[in-house]
């Protein structure tokens, strides 16, 4: 059995005080046989050496990454940090980081990185979480590809990281007082964590009905539906995707044997047509378009909450929904973190922990109820011990 705490603060410039902050609100002689953190924060504690000193203060390994917003039961905010511990006399906790990420080498590095962690467990992990790093020359879909390989399709549940302004500068994540841009860090989970996973993204009444079908493609490179070049499929459908343009509409894909869809976003169009997208995109699938609205953003988010507080688990949740939510929820950008507070009374009914996602990494059960890792986009995403 897991348990969980959380602690929270604003106060960077000060680092002491931040430091003092957090440690008051946590039950350090609670904690149990074995024991992790995790933190979500602005940019600016990871570049005033407020990590750093906070991992020094703390008997436990840390892993975490930046956001644009975090929440937990004693507060939420854009200028914050959150603090979560896992504590537990049965499962062990492995903090990892890997070397730095590169298109001719991110495979390799997760693969040492992970094969010499392991080795310090008594057997394979239960479940794994990550923070991947939020790199130009190195998709999310492609680091995820890899990850399930490198893991032999061992769920894992994260993130990639994010900032402030959604730019790929300031995007960081760390292990202990360790902080990179281009690394990896992940907690190897084992013994006996039974987890449960969320994932909702766009509501049904938002997706249309009619799904066309991917004819040609390369990876997360989706160059045909139904035999058109892609562009033009969604043009036909009254969908303007313009260069350099930020583009919101999801497209909905529905994977051979999957139960659900999965959401992702479209990044750049291509002259010939073809659309660069946030996940893999196979040929044979087919797929939908997607709206997002702020109505939407909240009625997923209370649908994964029910979720949530149906799945009868108490010990804690961590929810890692997708940036774009914060983005689009204007003028209430903290919407929807009210609402995973509200709906768990604060804290009072489950201890949490929020932060926002530059792509969200949660496995999804197939046809058959076994899970497989999924990478996506838009989504509200939720662990819950």
């Amino acid at each position: 059995m897991i348990q969980m705490m959380t602690a929270y603060t604003e106060e960077v410039d000060e680092v002491e005080d931040g430091i003092a902050e957090i440690l008051e609100q946590l039950d350090l002689g609670a904690l149990k046989k074995h024991s992790i953190g995790l933190i979500t924060c602005h940019y600016d504690f990871t570049s005033a050496g407020f990590i750093d000193a906070l991992c020094k203060n703390l008997p436990f390994d840390v892993i975490g990454m930046t956001t644009m917003a975090s929440a937990n039961q004693h507060g939420r905010s854009m200028y914050a940090l959150s603090l979560t511990v896992l504590t537990s006399d049965e499962v062990i906790f492995e903090a990892v980081m890997s070397g730095a990420l590169g298109p001719d080498n991110y495979h390799e590095q997760m693969e040492a990185a992970y094969s010499d962690s392991v080795k310090n467990l008594p057997g394979k992990p239960s479940l794994i979480i990550t923070f991947f790093p939020y790199l130009y020359d190195l998709s999310g879909a492609l680091m995820h590809r890899a990850f399930d390989e490198v893991c032999g399709g061992i769920p894992f549940w994260g993130s990639l990281a994010t900032n402030s302004d959604v730019s790929y500068e300031h995007c960081n994540v760390f292990r202990n007082g360790d902080v990179t841009v281009n690394g990896m860090v992940m907690i190897l989970l084992h013994g006996p964590v039974d987890p449960e996973f969320y994932v909702v993204s766009i509501p049904t009444q938002n997706i249309r009905k009619d799904r066309g079908k991917i004819t040609d493609s390369e990876g997360c490179l989706l160059k045909k539906i139904d035999g058109i070049p892609a562009w033009r499929y969604m043009e036909n459908r009254g969908v303007e995707i313009m260069k350099d343009a930020s583009i919101t509409t999801p497209l909905m894909v529905y994977y051979e044997g999957s139960a659900v869809p999965v959401a992702l976003a479209i990044y750049t169009v291509n002259d010939d047509g073809s659309l660069l997208c946030g996940g893999e995109m196979p040929t044979g699938a087919s797929v939908a378009v997607g709206e997002i609205t702020n109505e939407g953003i909240l009625t997923t988010a209370e649908e994964g909450m029910n979720r949530v507080i149906k799945c009868g688990k108490k010990s804690g949740a961590l929810f890692l929904p997708c940036v774009t939510r914060y983005v689009m929820l204007v003028p209430d950008h903290d919407g929807e973190l009210k609402l995973v507070e509200n709906r768990l009374e604060n804290g009072s009914l489950m201890t949490f922990m929020a932060g926002y996602s530059g792509g969200e990494v949660c496995p999804v059960q197939d046809e058959s109820g076994a899970l497989q890792n999924r990478f996506h986009n838009f989504t509200f995403s939720a662990l819950v011990f």
